[in-house]
């Protein structure tokens, strides 16, 4: 089943006040592309990007959610080619794969 397209409006409902995500400098979102990655706490943020393993050093960094979710934000995920992006996703241990959550940006209209 596919989830529906998500507005600015309903991500922002949907969003906790204070949103982190992970970065190798401290400003650019890590996405493993179509998914981007946002977490309620900086800590599962961090635990997240251990369990991935992919070799990056990454780390956390927290924003209020008015100051990081705006068109502009959306605008550059969606040129970057981040389609839907994980809320609190966590690791399968078994499979490795990567499940939560997953809200799907609605096009530009």
């Amino acid at each position: 089943m596919t989830e529906p397209d998500v507005t600015m409006k309903e991500l922002m409902d949907v969003l906790p006040p204070r949103i982190w995500y992970l970065t190798s400098n401290g400003q650019d979102m890590w996405c493993k592309r179509p998914y981007g990655f946002l977490f309620s706490t900086g800590p599962s943020a961090e635990s997240f990007a251990l369990a991935m393993g992919n070799g990056e050093e990454l780390f956390a960094v927290g924003l209020d959610v008015g100051n990081l979710m705006n068109d502009q934000m959306l605008a550059g995920l969606r040129d970057s080619a981040v389609t839907r992006l994980f809320l609190d996703p966590a690791i399968d241990p078994t499979s490795g794969d990567v499940f939560g959550k997953i809200l799907r940006l609605a096009p530009l209209t």
